[in-house]
């Protein structure tokens, strides 16, 4: 009977120690496995981290190579900047240079002006008292002349040009042979007749029939009559050289006295 307890006993002790070692075992299996979830875990949220850490480093990337692409934008601007500035400046010198032109030709256009008019008086009393050839014609551009300097929508430039290109007709006159068919008086008559024209030292005429030639005395303001045997035939060959029917060749002619 003491032997049957005894052996319960120790029965039941067994049985209490593998309960213990069973309940050990699960508790260190749940530790286990609480350790390997929280490994997990951390796992994940150092994954997650590194995934942040990865995007933020790449945003980070991206954003100096946009601040360095920004930088070159803004060298550029500022070199961009300071040659505008440079065309700027020159621009202001060159509209103050043409500010101060204009108010110069403003004072320029205020002195030539009444200098055209002395110019073109000046030529008007020169053909009255020069010899009369195409004096139509010679009065009629002093008569444009005078209204061009008077119209207001004729810049003064043009208004020069024209008063000068006056002048060089005019001087051209002095060296130059030139005929031109004309009405003269002869004996009471109306006559037309061949007028010769050398330079402004001769101004002669010769009748269609040869018989009736003159020579314009210019201090005397008229037609005097020449000796026909001695300048006829001087006055038709200059006559023809001056129309382009013969080649140049001496001729001669009487010539006003010089004043």
């Amino acid at each position: 009977m003491e032997n049957l307890k005894v052996f319960l006993t120790i029965k039941r002790s067994l049985l209490l120690a593998a309960m213990l070692g069973i309940s050990a075992t699960s508790m260190a299996a749940d530790k286990v496995d609480a350790a390997v979830d929280g490994g997990v875990k951390r796992a994940e949220a150092n994954k997650v981290a590194q995934e942040r850490v990865n995007s933020i480093s790449a945003s980070t990337d991206k954003l100096i190579s946009k601040y360095k692409r920004e930088l070159k934008v803004i060298e550029g601007l500022k070199v961009y900047n300071e040659l505008f500035r440079s065309q700027i400046a020159a621009q202001e010198r060159r509209k103050q240079k043409l500010a101060n032109a204009i108010a110069e030709n403003a004072v320029v256009e205020r002195q030539i002006f009444p200098l055209m008019l002395n110019m073109v008086d000046a030529l008007e009393q020169f053909i009255r008292l020069d010899i009369p050839f195409h004096s139509e014609e010679r009065q009629e551009r002093v008569a444009k002349l005078k209204a061009t300097i008077g119209d207001a929508e004729v810049i003064g430039a043009e208004k020069l040009r024209k008063v000068y290109e006056a002048y060089q007709i005019e001087t051209d006159f002095g060296g130059n042979l030139d005929t031109y068919r004309q009405v003269v008086e002869i004996n009471g008559q109306q006559q037309e007749v061949s007028v010769l024209r050398f330079g402004r030292v001769s101004l002669v005429y010769q009748s269609d029939d040869g018989k009736h030639n003159a020579m314009w005395d210019n201090k005397a303001r008229k037609w005097v009559d020449l000796d026909a045997t001695e300048y006829r035939n001087h006055i038709k060959k200059g006559l023809k050289i001056a129309s382009k029917q013969i080649a140049p060749e001496l001729f001669i002619l009487p010539v006003s006295a010089a004043e």
